[in-house]
């Protein structure tokens, strides 16, 4: 709270500003506004506090200029479901992100613009996606198990090390039908961490300098995947299932860059939330030892071999547990929108270029909608829980909500869930601690850090059932 020497300030320069908004609550004002709430807090924790004390609609101020935090479902529902949504662009994220992605992805399009053009070039997209997703659990669960043997033999891991280059590694299976060389992840990573510094600068964007070696990382991290276009065009495999082959059967006429810019935006689009999601499933599974426990003898019941999309329909357990894990800690808790021009909301006229700040954090552990909010409890998306609250609902939208939801959401569930089954069948995640780990922030993605612990082995069944009896004797 702004002492009262600084709230008069503001209302002293600032305060006919106020009266146009005088109906919406919100905290008071100092001179830097109320952006010194979000000073050394996540904003997601600022968001979901807002919700808690004034409401579904938040008036904030960003030095002079006014601005909403929305948690009541149906005013975000007019902002990213509603006819209006195209009044209503992107924040700066668009921005911050540009020089590590390419301008041939729909993230950073503008809806005035060429947005839906671009959404309709995505591979998710496409007609054909529902059969390239279901073909993907088996090579994914493929490489999941070279990844969990390689974790097996370590003494100690960082959940949130690990399971980035475990998603990364499947995601590549997905998008190109093998693993890429480690140096490609390591650009990866250095054009993940250009865009992060942008993110959390609060230097103009001019300012911010990519680190070292960014632009040949560029090069070198999209040229894979060029290379790999030609060569797939000039050998076709008629058998490949991973998104690359099965785009140039269907999509003969694709330019070679656009879909190589395509490719590499897979992993940006979803391998820091989807990894992120693991860690926080794991920790709280630990917590939660009945749950894990079920989830292990549902991974064991699908028995030997591989695993395929048919297999997986048969652990609703597991989908549970990816349900949960997003509901409770998402990856991605704030999303951003400004009006292109001036536009009426909740009652007031916000400026163009205002910022609106939407969260996900209160309404998924809203008291009123959900029956003990704060506990880990999978159950509650079975037996119809999760035809009650739907992805992209108004109380659970982990991947955002409306036409300009996360392209790869339907694919992220099915990797969450084959990764799930498939740890959770050879090794117990164990969590060395399971108080609340901190949250950081990396490429607008939640953070969770010193989630540490390692991979043990499951006994195969046949042998746990054997030392078990010879337990019970003893």
């Amino acid at each position: 709270m702004p002492n009262p020497l600084s709230r008069g300030l503001f209302n002293l320069f600032f305060g006919s500003r106020r009266k146009p908004f005088a109906s919406l609550p919100g905290p008071q004002p100092g001179v830097l506004g109320t952006a010194g709430d979000f000073l050394g807090h996540q904003p997601w924790d600022v968001c979901a506090r807002y919700g808690r004390e004034y409401g579904g609609v938040t008036l904030i101020w960003m030095g002079p200029s006014p601005g909403v935090v929305l948690n009541d479902p149906a005013v975000i529902a007019e902002v990213l479901e509603s006819p209006r949504r195209m009044e209503f662009e992107k924040g700066n994220i668009s921005e911050q992100v540009r020089p590590t992605v390419t301008d041939d992805t729909v993230f950073i399009a503008k809806l005035s613009g060429d947005w839906a053009q671009k959404r309709k070039l995505e591979p998710m997209e496409q007609p054909w996606s529902p059969r390239w997703l279901a073909a993907q659990v088996e090579p994914m669960h493929r490489s999941i198990v070279e990844s969990v043997e390689a974790l097996l033999k370590e003494p100690a891991i960082d959940y949130t090390t690990a399971m980035r280059k475990l998603t990364f590694d499947a995601f590549a299976v997905a998008a190109v039908g093998e693993k890429l060389p480690t140096s490609v992840f390591d650009d990866f990573m250095l054009l993940g961490k250009g865009a992060d510094a942008r993110i959390q600068s609060k230097l103009p964007l001019k300012f911010v300098s990519p680190p070292k070696g960014f632009d040949e990382a560029k090069a070198r991290f999209y040229g894979q995947f060029a290379d790999r276009v030609r060569a797939a065009r000039k050998n076709p495999n008629p058998h490949g299932v991973d998104v690359m082959s099965w785009t140039l059967r269907e999509t003969p006429g694709i330019d070679d860059q656009v879909l190589a810019h395509l490719l590499g935006g897979v992993f940006y689009g979803g391998a820091f939330s989807s990894s992120v999601t693991l860690v926080g499933a794991f920790h709280q599974l630990q917590k939660y030892p009945q749950a894990e426990a079920r989830l292990a003898e549902e991974a064991a019941s699908l028995g030997d071999g591989p695993l395929t999309f048919e297999k997986l329909g048969g652990a609703p357990w597991a989908e549970a547990c990816a349900f949960e894990s997003l509901r409770l800690l998402p990856a991605v808790r704030v999303f951003t929108r400004t009006p292109s021009k001036d536009a009426q909301l909740a009652g007031v006229t916000l400026p163009a270029g205002a910022m609106i700040m939407i969260s996900n954090q209160h309404l998924h552990r809203d008291p009123a909608h959900w029956t003990e909010p704060e506990t880990y409890n999978p159950a509650r998306w079975l037996d119809g829980g999760a035809a009650r609250d739907p992805l992209g609902s108004g109380h659970f939208f982990p991947f955002g909500r409306g036409p300009r939801a996360c392209v790869g959401g339907d694919f992220a569930m099915v990797f969450l869930r084959t990764a799930l089954a498939t740890i959770a069948a050879r090794a117990k995640a164990h969590v060395d601690s399971t108080e609340p780990f901190e949250e950081g922030f990396f490429f607008g993605v939640v953070l969770p850090k010193g989630v540490t612990g390692k991979l043990v082995a499951r006994q195969p069944q046949a042998a746990q059932a054997s030392s078990e009896v010879r337990a019970s004797m003893a």
